[in-house]
């Protein structure tokens, strides 16, 4: 009977312990660099924003300010876009049971885009402040902070959401390779047609008659550039992510 009893015990703590098991491990606990890299990436992002904005049009402030205000910026988005990542994932986690895989990682993937949009949301606020309300200079803030936050939540969530999935799926032999490859095929596409859409604007804009152009000009190629560079990153780390498998 005692024999029983314990082989029972021994049953029901295997079960529990696998039931507790994270078989979808966070972004920290796989590819912590990824995840250091992207937020480092995209809070310089920010920061440049910011700093553009008190720059260009709030000409009037110390450089101890700007200073101040442009490693404030790029602190604070850094620890927004990292925890939308880790944060989501110790929240949810204890609630697995209770979603399946994909209704799990959906979960994860709207609330970091929520954490996300808040941060930007705050900074949008901390610029109008810094503008002194200024309508056009708050529509071009806006416009940058929702591509960055767009590009982040959709491209970036997107893939780190895909390459899970893909993971939890190889490792129980359940993947069906031309669905993989047409999902990056698609993703390839979709990042091709924004960066043609998008670019004509900015590029537009380099040259023009407007007030302090050079200063423009350097803030829109700078920006262009490393929101390309940080994107192709993610994107070529998904794909190196599912080569794995």
């Amino acid at each position: 009977m005692q024999t029983k009893t314990s082989t029972l015990d021994d049953l029901s703590r295997a079960v529990g312990d696998s039931e507790d098991k994270d078989i979808l491990p966070g972004l920290i606990k796989r590819h912590p660099r990824f995840l250091y890299t992207v937020s480092i990436g995209f809070a310089a992002l920010f920061a440049e924003l910011m700093l553009f904005m008190s720059l260009y049009y709030a000409p009037t402030k110390d450089s101890s300010f700007n200073i101040g205000l442009t490693i404030g910026t790029f602190l604070f988005s850094f620890l927004a876009i990292f925890a939308s990542f880790t944060m989501p994932h110790i929240y949810f986690l204890p609630r697995f049971k209770r979603y399946s895989p994909i209704i799990f990682l959906m979960m994860e993937w709207i609330t970091g885009a929520i954490i996300v949009t808040a941060a930007s949301i705050i900074q949008l606020v901390v610029g109008i402040f810094l503008v002194n309300g200024e309508l056009f200079a708050i529509s071009e803030h806006l416009r940058s902070l929702a591509l960055y936050t767009l590009v982040i939540c959709m491209m970036v969530h997107g893939s780190v959401l895909f390459a899970r999935y893909v993971h939890y799926l190889y490792e129980r032999e359940l993947h069906q390779s031309y669905k993989i490859v047409t999902v990056a095929g698609v993703t390839a596409v979709v990042l091709i047609i924004l960066a043609l859409f998008l670019l004509p604007y900015d590029l537009g804009r380099i040259g023009t008659g407007l007030p302090n152009n050079g200063l423009l000009s350097l803030h829109i190629t700078m920006r262009d550039i490393w929101l390309i560079v940080c994107t192709i990153f993610a994107f070529v780390w998904q794909l190196s992510v599912l080569a794995d498998h």
